[in-house]
């Protein structure tokens, strides 16, 4: 029997949230474990589909339908880390703990209580502390360190039904924008093994293109969501600065997770957000057509920009135009060589950090030998270097320009409330492409000798060859602003690229109804889509309907405010026999709009239609209680 039901509410309701990150230790993930897996468990005789091309929310229905257990799909998710244990993505397993965790679980529950029952997640072993599991900073005298205590943000996941089951690869100190680290070693990108997942989150979202989970934790300071999201085609959202449970309303890090769902994406905002700041977010206009998008191709640090990223951009541009919104270049008013450079006084902190972790564990401070030696990487050396110089007039500095940015930004978005760029410069790194270059490593090793200004010019010219390739993201953090990142575009050698949404801070859910949009028209391009259109073959049915009920929010123009009606969509069955010839017909141009897209095409196919009343899913509010959560800065 359906059920329908209507909630009728103003825009100003919409809710906020806060969270938090630290650190972990190994284990591994493969290529190309995309297809989709069947086991059948004798015991249960209950039918095991592998996760990766539907959506978490569909998986929770399942496991409340007793289609399957919470026990079978962990125990697949530890299959799949074993059979992609090439991508050296996850390096933490705990499955007496996942074990535990299943038994745990009430037996009776409702969709707003816990939308994400019994579904695996990974959380990433930077700043997510769950207790038992690996701290480590990514530093090798830290290999043998434990949390003692679960963060509010990983509770509040388990409070939502997730089951985790480990922990995903990052970089040392999440400095930087690739996953590689002297204790660790690098992620590889599931679409390429010999190129990095990205950083610092690059476990996470190697984990989740590869279809080992359907949603993995991480943060972001400076991009570290966004950038392994293009890289690794995924969605990663950067939510507005101290909106989720426990994040500092300072700039600093955010916590949240890559995903390849929208309404996955959405529930998991709702769920995460702090109860107590939803008033910073912001009223949706009438129509979502009223919102003026610029964009821009230009590095903001002058650093060069790959065709392939201006023509996903420029097709994203195509598309908003076709949709009916007015798109006009026009670059941030923000200097990005003078961001970046307060950017790396804010990063000094890590170097202290770090070497106050080497007194309790080396009984000394750090030195240059600990780079060539493998005990810390150039940059985590550099910074604590640079930080014994710094002088006292460095913070007000720094803050004086977190202000002025904010200030530029909130003025820019009066007129253009979107700001669209490419999330990465370039498509994703070779592994063999070293983070420093050996040039500036040899600088950084005479650091010592060094006055303070000559330190920070060689910090910021040893992290530009990293920088020149992720420029975009982190206006965003200093800003204080939300942005999403999106996989629109894959490139002729078969790579992927994102584009990012900005907006003015609390559009988080204004980015999600664009990012939904541009999910709707079958715009977003993940490896799995990727590999089925290569191998020619074509799924039987719409892309991205699943079993489960979905709630369905509509934006009706009345008066002077939109209004929501909120109903549950009835169940879509998947199946090849089900399919009616128009769905048929849509599956082939959803086929042939990615091949448009794959092979370069400037101008994307015409979709959708002159509507302006959009349809966006999973936009329902759940207030969940505050949680307090340690904060930590990170630089990607």
């Amino acid at each position: 029997m359906k059920k329908h039901w209507k909630l009728r509410f103003t825009l100003s309701l919409l809710v906020p949230l806060g969270f938090n990150l630290f650190y972990s230790l190994p284990t591994h993930a493969s290529e190309t474990n995309i297809q989709t897996n069947v086991k059948v468990d004798a015991q249960s005789s209950k039918t095991i589909t592998s996760t990766e091309n539907q959506s978490a929310l569909a998986t929770a229905q399942q496991v409340k339908d007793q289609q399957v257990d919470s026990q079978q799909l962990v125990d697949n998710t530890y299959q799949k880390i074993e059979q992609n244990k090439d991508l050296n993505s996850v390096i933490y397993q705990d499955p007496v703990n996942a074990s535990q965790q299943v038994n745990a679980l009430p037996t009776t529950t409702s969709n707003s209580e816990q939308p994400f029952y019994g579904v695996p997640i990974l959380i990433k072993g930077l700043g997510q502390a769950y207790k038992g599991y690996p701290n480590t900073n990514g530093l090798p005298y830290m290999h043998d360190n434990r949390y003692g205590y679960t963060k509010n943000f990983v509770a509040k996941l388990q409070e939502m039904g997730f089951v985790i089951v480990g922990e995903t690869n990052y970089p040392e100190l999440g400095l930087i924008n690739v996953t590689d680290s002297n204790l660790y070693g690098p992620a590889h990108n599931p679409w390429d093994l010999t190129r990095n997942a990205g950083g610092s989150s690059g476990g996470a979202a190697a984990s989740v293109a590869a279809g080992i989970v359907p949603i993995a934790t991480g943060n972001d300071a400076g991009g570290s969501l966004r950038i392994p999201a293009s890289w690794s085609g995924v969605i990663g959202l950067k939510p507005t600065q101290g909106i989720i449970l426990g994040d500092s309303l300072t700039p600093s890090v955010v916590n949240f997770a890559e995903t390849r769902r929208i309404d996955d994406t959405i529930k998991l905002f709702e769920g995460l957000m702090d109860p107590k700041r939803k008033s910073l977010l912001k009223e949706f206009p009438l129509k979502l057509q009223d919102l003026k998008i610029a964009y821009s191709l230009k590095s903001p640090v002058g650093s060069a920009v790959s065709p392939d990223a201006e023509k996903a951009v420029l097709n994203a541009v195509a598309f908003l135009r076709q949709q009916g919104f007015q798109v006009v270049e026009k670059d941030s008013p923000v200097d990005g060589v003078k961001l970046m450079r307060a950017y790396y006084l804010g990063a000094l902190s890590d170097g202290t950090v770090a070497n106050y972790l080497a007194q309790q564990k080396l009984h000394r401070n750090l030195q240059a030998s600990d780079v060539t030696e493998h005990v810390v990487s150039p940059m985590t050396y550099a910074l604590y270097e640079a930080s014994k110089k710094a002088p006292k007039e460095i913070k007000q500095t720094y803050n004086n320009e977190l202000a002025l940015v904010a200030a530029q930004m909130k003025s820019f978005h009066e007129e253009y409330p979107i700001y669209l760029t490419p999330t990465t410069a370039t498509v994703a790194p070779l592994n063999s492409d070293p983070a420093f270059l050996p040039a500036d490593v040899a600088k950084i090793l005479q650091m010592a000798k060094m006055p303070f200004g000559q330190q920070m010019d060689v910090i910021y010219n040893a992290w530009y060859h990293g920088l020149s390739k992720t420029p975009f993201t982190q206006l965003a953090n200093l800003a204080g602003e939300p942005a999403l990142s999106m996989p629109t575009y894959v490139n002729a050698q078969g790579l992927p690229l994102g584009i990012q949404l900005e907006g003015e801070k609390g559009s988080d859910m204004i980015l999600l109804a664009l990012g939904k949009l541009f999910e709707e028209k079958d715009k977003l391009i993940f490896l799995s889509d990727y590999q089925k259109l290569n191998n020619d073959v074509q799924s039987s049915g719409p892309q991205n309907e699943d079993r489960a009920n979905i709630s369905k929010v509509v934006v009706h123009n009345l008066g002077e405010k939109a209004v929501y009606e909120f109903q549950t969509a009835p169940s879509k069955l998947n199946f090849s026999n089900d399919v009616s010839p128009k769905d048929a017909v849509r599956t082939s141009k959803q086929a042939n709009a990615r091949k448009l897209q794959s092979t370069n095409e400037k101008q994307l196919p015409q979709t959708g239609s002159d509507n302006n009343e959009l349809v966006l899913l999973g936009l329902a509010l759940f207030p969940f209680s505050l949680m307090s959560v340690y904060q930590n800065k990170r630089k990607f």
